[in-house]
């Protein structure tokens, strides 16, 4: 293999394709990239649970594929100047030069990387691209965190005539509907995909999945990730019918008053009165913060207790200037909502 490269478009590429790689254990060969070298320039990562490929245009020389640790390669090319680089297989040996400057880097057998999921073997979710990058940003922040339960450590794409989005860390639960469709399925996708997914997700890619993999695809980059083996809560149990009571409220003034008292703590009381709505620090006697806005509620009053940052994670992930608070009783879990999007929290005994 022998190809020549413009610095700044393999460096980009670079950059893109390291993180999909093993980095606790160099004698694999997941902890190296596989460098295609056809009828345009491929590269592939993979850990095995989760891997890209990323199409480009370069000079090929000399057809062949090659495997160089990604970490090495990462910190060569930042190295180098931003002009033509030349990387060539010689014998057991891959050779990057620049100028005079010239590394030597062992390879493994390429034929031994793993193999990728084919997309034509899967099956197509059909949904506009912008109501999925939509979807996924909203779920993301309830997405748990080493649970001991595995698949709470995911997000489930429960895949029907109109497919939701969800989404739980045990104290609250987001669920975005939309209209996506596909043959029915109920997929767990690990957080760390859906990290990757926000990342390199654009408008021309298309996704597939089956009990094993999702992938998204488009001309030149194909991602996949294992998705998760269990069964995911019966979220729709969670979901309340009927609300007692139901408030328009405007989003920036309520993010404004939760980030006064949030100096002094998350934990935040709520009042809530005929022609106010009263925030206070809760849960430190050592420190108290205390914060208001007039408002028509048409309620006498209720009070009740959250973790600020269950809301501003709401908040800041919706689009309309107004949002739907929605209550029943005080120490029972209420309603956030934005249009097809809502999260469900579990409020703090007071």
């Amino acid at each position: 293999m022998h190809i020549k490269i413009q610095k700044p478009v393999f460096e980009s590429i670079v950059n893109q394709v390291v993180p999909f790689t093993e980095k606790k254990d160099n004698t694999q060969i997941t902890s190296h990239v596989l460098i295609i070298a056809d009828e345009n320039l491929i590269l592939k990562a993979t850990d095995k649970e989760i891997g890209i490929k990323i199409k480009t245009e370069a000079q090929i020389l000399q057809k062949g594929k090659i495997t160089i640790n990604a970490k090495k390669l990462n910190d060569i090319i930042k190295a180098l100047q931003n002009k033509e680089i030349e990387i060539k297989k010689e014998n057991d040996t891959i050779v990057i030069t620049q100028d005079t400057s010239v590394y030597k880097l062992s390879t493994f057998n390429a034929d031994e990387f793993p193999e990728f999921p084919n997309p034509n073997d899967l099956n197509e979710l059909q949904i506009k691209n912008e109501e999925f990058t939509d979807a996924i940003k909203k779920i993301f922040p309830v997405i748990d965190n080493n649970n001991p339960k595995y698949e709470l450590n995911g997000a489930l794409f429960d895949i029907k005539e109109n497919t939701n989005f969800v989404s739980t860390d045990t104290r609250r639960l987001a669920l975005y509907k939309s209209n996506a469709k596909g043959k029915e399925a109920k997929i767990i996708v690990p957080k760390r995909a859906i990290s990757e997914i926000k990342r390199i997700f654009n408008n021309d890619m298309k996704i597939y999945y089956d009990d094993i993999y999702l992938i998204l695809k488009d001309e030149n980059i194909m991602f996949f990730t294992k998705l998760i083996n269990g069964k995911y809560p019966t979220y729709e149990k969670i979901i309340p019918q009927s609300f007692k009571y139901e408030l328009t409220l405007p989003k920036n003034e309520f993010i404004s008053h939760l980030k006064q008292i949030s100096v002094i703590s998350n934990e935040v009381k709520i009042n809530i009165k005929k022609d106010e709505i009263i925030f206070e620090s809760f849960g430190d006697e050592t420190m108290e913060a205390k914060t208001s806005f007039k408002i028509n509620t048409n309620i006498d009053e209720f009070n009740f207790a959250v973790n600020s940052r269950y809301l501003l994670d709401f908040l800041n992930t919706i689009n309309n200037e107004n949002f739907d608070l929605c209550l029943n009783e005080p120490n029972i879990p209420f309603e956030l909502k934005d249009g097809n999007f809502i999260t469900i929290v579990m409020p703090l005994n007071i």
